[in-house]
């Protein structure tokens, strides 16, 4: 029996593990320790500077990080979800 009727919900729960592992990855990068175990899978960034066009200027950047950590958190959401 599903604890989390909504779709939207659930995939808001999978959506809201998957970002907190990654960040906690992240964090875990920090110490020699944990560092080798948490190192990023994919490591892949867009950073287009600036876009003067007359009367406006545009930046835009887009990064994506995936570690052990967006695992681990992937994981737990698709459980907590149910």
């Amino acid at each position: 029996m599903a604890v989390v009727k909504s779709a939207t919900l659930r995939c808001g729960i999978i959506f809201l593990c998957l970002i907190l592992g990654t960040w906690t990855g992240i964090y875990l990068q920090r110490y020699p320790a944990t560092s080798a175990i948490f190192a990023n899978v994919v490591d892949f960034a867009i950073d287009i500077k600036q876009v003067d066009l007359v009367m406006i200027k545009v930046a835009f950047m887009f990064a994506l990080k995936l570690n052990l950590g967006t695992l681990i958190g992937g994981i737990a959401g698709i459980w907590a979800s149910r």
